[in-house]
């Protein structure tokens, strides 16, 4: 095929207006229903059949496919709606990001800033630029082109009264869609590895260490009654303890699983004047391939198990609230070696190879037996002087964010055309 026809196709500045566009349709977990619509025109627009799956009442997939003549694979390149912040979040240190698309030049080159352009509305939008440039190229095809936009993706999930849409991410859309029919034979997932070519990534267990059996009281009579947010000392310090020896025991491939203690809540801050009757911590623990929640588990409950042996009163017990399975897929799977070829040819050598302890939605294609990688173009540049703190912490190079582009639309030569 004539790649540089190919490429000159892809319109730098089309590519560049869809993700401004995109990253100003706000789209937090739940509310993808808008962002949904405008990919959803995105797809016809460039003659993409397109089926409207919906997850929920205002929570879609899109899904459009460009149909080959069927003797060839199905190639899917997957995405998700809605993004991890709003720009608004307090906690954040004022905002992960700017609600507001904005592009600017800066020592040369340009950037594209906003919530979502780096996780991951940037490579919704290489997808259908990579597309595009292939239809309009005449490339005739054996196999089928896919690309889904699915909604909640975003890593959390329902526990305790935080519940409803707003709580229903952690690949959501994205089991959805591959239990009612998307089983694709490849899936590039452009999540931000800043064109590192991610084979496979950990998987997490979300649990809930509660220990419970305090005793509800005035404050005026508590003194001397045992104090259920006082004892769970003994919790902490000895999760503190655990969670170095887990990371030691999780080793896979130069890497190792982590722990964070992600909440704890006791007694009622609005009942001040009553003793805590319970106490809860919350665990995210990130867990390599070669391990199964299920040992994961056994490990948390060993722990539970140990203290409530050494401080009976703590009457401690744990409960899983979310799992999420680690993915792989070998260094010399046909998708994997596909990637690594385009990326020479666009870049000029050969892509780094990582794991990451972030979750994705490859695992739902890899458990029906798709071979998923992650691979995109979000944070490969950054920029000297922006921290966790900064407003301003999401954003692209958009020459990144073009040749990652070209990547793609070379992809889809190599597998599919005829």
């Amino acid at each position: 095929m004539d790649l540089n026809k190919i490429y000159s196709k892809i319109n730098r500045e089309e590519l560049k207006q869809m993700v401004v566009d995109m990253v100003n349709i706000p789209s937090p977990t739940g509310q993808e229903e808008q962002m949904g619509r405008y990919v959803s025109q995105k797809l016809r627009s460039i003659g993409m059949e397109v089926v409207w799956q919906e997850v929920e009442e205002g929570r879609p997939n899109v899904v459009g496919t460009l149909r080959g003549d069927g003797t060839g694979p199905v190639l899917e390149f997957d995405g998700h709606l809605d993004v991890s912040f709003s720009g608004n979040e307090e906690f954040m240190f004022g905002g992960a990001s700017a609600p507001v698309a904005s592009v600017r030049k800066i020592n040369g080159e340009e950037w594209i800033f906003g919530v979502g352009s780096f996780n991951m509305k940037a490579a919704l939008a290489a997808y259908i630029s990579a597309a595009k440039s292939i239809i309009d190229s005449g490339v005739k095809l054996s196999g089928n082109i896919v690309i889904s936009a699915t909604c909640g993706e975003i890593e959390e999930t329902q526990v305790d009264d935080f519940v409803g849409k707003s709580y229903r991410g952690y690949g959501a859309g994205a089991r959805y869609a591959t239990s009612h029919g998307l089983l694709p034979d490849y899936v590039v997932l452009g999540e931000p590895t800043g064109m590192n070519l991610m084979i496979g990534h950990f998987g997490s267990y979300w649990v809930k260490l509660t220990s419970r059996g305090g005793t509800v009281v005035h404050t005026a009579w508590s003194r001397g009654v045992p104090n259920k947010i006082e004892e769970f000392t003994l919790v902490i310090e000895a999760v503190s303890k655990w969670k170095k020896e887990f990371e030691e025991k999780t080793k896979f491939k130069g890497y190792k699983g982590i722990v964070n203690v992600a909440a704890i809540r006791g007694g009622r801050p609005w009942k001040g004047s009553r003793t805590p009757d319970s106490v809860s911590m919350y665990l995210d623990i990130r867990y390599p391939p070669d391990w199964t929640a299920v040992q994961v588990g056994k490990e948390v409950s060993a722990l539970v198990n140990r203290l409530n042996r050494e401080h009976p009163d703590l009457d401690l017990i744990f409960e899983p609230y979310s799992i999420n399975p680690p993915t792989e897929v070998p260094e010399d799977d046909f998708i994997v070696k596909s990637i690594k070829r385009a990326h020479k040819e666009v870049v000029g050598k050969d892509p780094s190879m990582t794991y990451e302890l972030w979750y994705s939605n490859a695992p739902s294609f890899n458990a029906l037996g798709a071979k998923a990688v992650n691979y995109g173009p979000s944070g490969g540049k950054r920029l000297e002087g922006l921290s966790l703190s900064d407003k301003d912490r999401e954003y692209i190079n958009f020459e990144d964010l073009y040749n990652c582009t070209k990547v793609y639309a070379n992809l889809i030569s190599q597998i599919l055309a005829k």
